[in-house]
């Protein structure tokens, strides 16, 4: 692993066996915007038992393209195959999170009960901090497409000086946790400035986002810079044409 990965890996990952480090340098190359080199890295791994938590990574990776109907594909069989708590977890967090792109409110409530269970269950190893975090995340995405109050609970804080206080759980995470975690509560405090503590934080998957809210949240002069972001990353082979037809793409590649 070369340090530019690094950043993006956890320190619990297991890297010590070709399998699973295959599978977090495909993550890690993923939130670097290189997808051709992260489905490289995932379609290299022949361990079945992988298989699940591989189905949810791409799906991840998928939906930060807005590819909710791709990354479903993906996450509900590898759902009903695995047997892993945590993996589970991911992928009831990424159907509730598809569920949430297609704007559908009902099966997507119904979808974070099912996440919500399987976090509670899933103890308290870093790797099921880090779902604690994306449930955090998921349960702002579903409050809001159901018309209500958004909930604050676990996401960071600026206070007045300047320092960000991080809930529990955001230890266990990376930059990548830290800078989604600053944009989900940027937008739900009305703190432009959480917005802008997670540019220096963020993958090249995850600035376009940050710099897309500063603009049209905050309104800040910053749709330039999301379009320079949006250019550096790349679809994920065999899905360039559906992401150049999403509204985000058609919008950030003028």
């Amino acid at each position: 692993m070369v340090s530019a990965l690094d950043r993006w890996i956890p320190s619990d990952a297991d890297l010590d066996r070709p399998g699973p480090a295959a599978v977090w340098r495909g993550l890690a190359l993923g939130r670097l915007g290189r997808s051709s080199e992260a489905w490289a890295a995932w379609d290299g791994v022949a361990d079945p038992a992988l298989a699940p938590w591989i189905a949810a990574e791409k799906g991840r990776l998928l939906r930060e393209f807005g590819l909710h109907d791709a990354a479903e594909a993906l996450e509900a069989p590898a759902f009903e195959a695995s047997d892993d708590v945590v993996v589970r977890a991911a992928l009831a967090i990424g159907l509730t999170a598809d569920a949430v792109g297609r704007n559908e409110v009902a099966l997507a409530a119904e979808r974070l009960a099912v996440a919500r269970g399987l976090v509670a269950s899933a103890g308290a190893m870093p790797a099921a901090a880090r779902q604690r975090l994306r449930l955090t995340w998921v349960d702002v995405e579903v409050a809001q497409i159901s018309g209500q109050p958004l909930p604050v609970d676990g996401l960071p804080v600026m206070d007045e000086g300047g320092e960000i206080e991080w809930p529990e759980g955001h230890a266990a995470g990376t930059d990548f946790h830290r800078a989604k975690g600053l944009l989900f509560a940027g937008v739900v405090r009305s703190d432009p400035r959480l917005l802008h503590a997670a540019i220096p934080l963020a993958p090249p998957i995850l600035l376009w986002a940050i710099q897309l809210a500063r603009h049209d949240v905050f309104g800040a002069s910053a749709l330039e810079e999301a379009r320079r972001a949006w250019q550096t990353i790349t679809p994920p082979p065999g899905h360039e044409a559906a992401v150049a037809a999403t509204s985000v793409a058609r919008r950030l590649m003028r």
